[in-house]
């Protein structure tokens, strides 16, 4: 596999973000890990999506939503005095979804559209609030064999925003944290392919990952 042009490594309060940067400008997608997994796994994730040439920010699953805030916020101040202003897509998992919606709510106008994979049942009266008012282009996916969260759940809150660019796809025999191991090289095109026309890219030769 090629590796990144190069991975920085920036410390915003107390929050280390892996940044996998490319040769030219790219889209930024942001990295919201729930920790279910390997780190390992979410950096593999990453650089993934850097073949797909994207900008990531691959965030730790450690800390708070105030950290996140703040880690975020000091981010874009960060960014912003090198010249660069950028309007974020977000990937979300687990815990990540339920930020993911916060950052869009709270970061409107820095944020693109967002990616929420398997919202977990103990975020769902709160992510169903931010879902009634979200607007940005989303794609939801949702693992098959989720016991404590019927796809029918997810189904429910799908419903609720007033988006028109959205999807949810069901992953079929997968049980929560399971997505992104099971879904191999198909999650990735998957994301890719919601993302691409709306950042002006169109269909292009799929790649194969090792």
């Amino acid at each position: 596999m090629e590796g990144p042009t190069h991975i920085e490594e920036l410390a915003l309060n107390g929050l280390t973000i892996r940044i996998y940067l490319t040769l030219e400008v790219a889209p930024p997608l942001l990295l919201l890990p729930s920790g279910e997994n390997d780190f390992a796994l979410y950096e593999s994730l990453a650089k993934k999506f850097w073949l797909e040439n994207f900008t990531v920010f691959l965030f730790p699953p450690e800390g708070e939503w105030e950290d996140l805030r703040i880690g975020f916020e000091k981010l874009k101040n960060f960014l912003k005095d090198r010249g660069r202003l950028l309007s974020f897509w977000v990937w979300g998992e687990g815990k990540g979804t339920l930020w993911a919606l916060k950052l869009a709510h709270n970061f409107s106008t820095d944020i693109a559209g967002l990616v929420l994979d398997s919202l977990r049942p103990e975020d769902k009266t709160e992510a169903a609030e931010y879902l009634k008012s979200l607007r940005k282009p989303h794609l939801m996916l949702h693992p098959q064999l989720d016991s404590t969260f019927p796809f029918t759940e997810a189904e429910r809150m799908f419903i609720l925003s007033p988006a028109h660019a959205k999807k949810l796809l069901l992953m079929p025999g997968m049980q929560r944290g399971e997505t992104i191991v099971k879904g191999g090289d198909l999650y990735i095109q998957t994301i890719t392919e919601f993302i691409n026309p709306r950042v002006g890219r169109w269909a292009r030769e799929r790649k194969t990952h090792h």
